[in-house]
């Protein structure tokens, strides 16, 4: 059974399969900066999503976004709430039946991720928020 904190972290942040094996790719490596076709390159995974997940982690402070005139670079540096959790989803995923679980959970997070980044405003503008 996974724990609260790290269930949290899955479905707030690590909301698809691409965006856990990047956290654990930062966990794994800490080195410099790093754009998404270097990474992209490394994970074998397209430029365009990787570049979405990694922007996303940013908003969601895991990583730095750093402006450069080519390209954005992202250095893992999370913020001091989602250390903990991070610190133990990099260590459960070594084991094979917690690593199952960590799956699924990210699995079924991944259904909702595109609700969960919708902007709420979005569905107010269309009509429906007239006063009863």
């Amino acid at each position: 059974m996974v724990d609260l904190h790290i269930k949290g972290l899955i479905e707030d942040v690590i909301d698809s399969p691409l965006k856990l094996q990047l956290l654990l790719h930062f966990c794994e490596y800490r080195g410099g900066p790093t754009t998404a076709p270097q990474i992209a390159q490394r994970m074998y995974h397209d430029m365009w999503s990787t570049r979405e997940a990694l922007c996303e982690l940013a908003q969601d402070g895991v990583l730095i976004e750093s402006a450069c005139p080519d390209e954005p670079t992202y250095s893992y540096c999370p913020r001091s709430e989602l250390l903990e959790p991070i610190l133990r989803l990099y260590q459960i995923y070594n084991e094979p039946i917690e690593r199952e679980d960590v799956q699924q959970l990210v699995r079924d997070a991944s259904r909702y991720a595109s609700f969960r980044r919708t902007p709420a405003s979005s569905f107010e503008h269309a009509g429906h928020d007239s006063a009863f």
